[in-house]
């Protein structure tokens, strides 16, 4: 037996092919959540330019990879994380993920943001402290100031409410 891990008759394809697929079903969901958004111009966008432009955006990618996949493109699924470590990583960033968007609304914009991008950065992305807080602290008020500011889109103010 040689140490080269053996592999599965199109593997690839369904890993590509699945994720093509939900990515399409993800893009169409978002779509239609934003149907009642009006979508403006580009000069003035509406409320319902950027997710439905990022809906169109995600479509298309999907169907590029789907119709790849379908092509015999993609790769075995185990050749993806070869290590324990890198599943961990993946599955602690989707629950980071997932713990953002609870927290967004009690928690507000500015703390549940910088404190996602603490976690993000230190134990997802194995960044330094002194590099994770700087990143964090400039991403946050950065993204607060153009969407907050600049853009004048309301974001949750949670604690911070007056």
């Amino acid at each position: 037996m040689t140490g080269r891990p053996r592999r599965l008759p199109n593997a690839g394809f369904r890993s590509d092919a699945l994720s093509g697929l939900f990515l399409l079903l993800l893009a169409a969901f978002a779509w239609l959540a934003a149907q009642g958004l009006s979508f403006g111009t580009l000069q003035r966008p509406g409320p319902g330019f950027f997710p439905k432009s990022l809906a169109c955006l995600t479509g298309g990618l999907a169907a590029l990879l789907t119709v790849r996949a379908m092509r015999g493109g993609g790769q075995d699924v185990r050749a993806l994380w070869p290590d324990r470590s890198g599943a961990i990583r993946v599955a602690l960033l989707l629950a980071v993920v997932l713990g953002y968007v609870i927290a967004l609304e009690p928690g507000g914009y500015l703390l549940v943001t910088a404190c996602f991008f603490l976690v993000l950065l230190r134990w997802v992305g194995r960044r330094s402290w002194l590099e994770t807080v700087g990143i964090a602290l400039l991403v946050a008020a950065g993204s607060y100031l153009l969407f907050a500011r600049w853009l004048m889109v309301r974001l949750p103010a949670g604690l911070f409410a007056p």
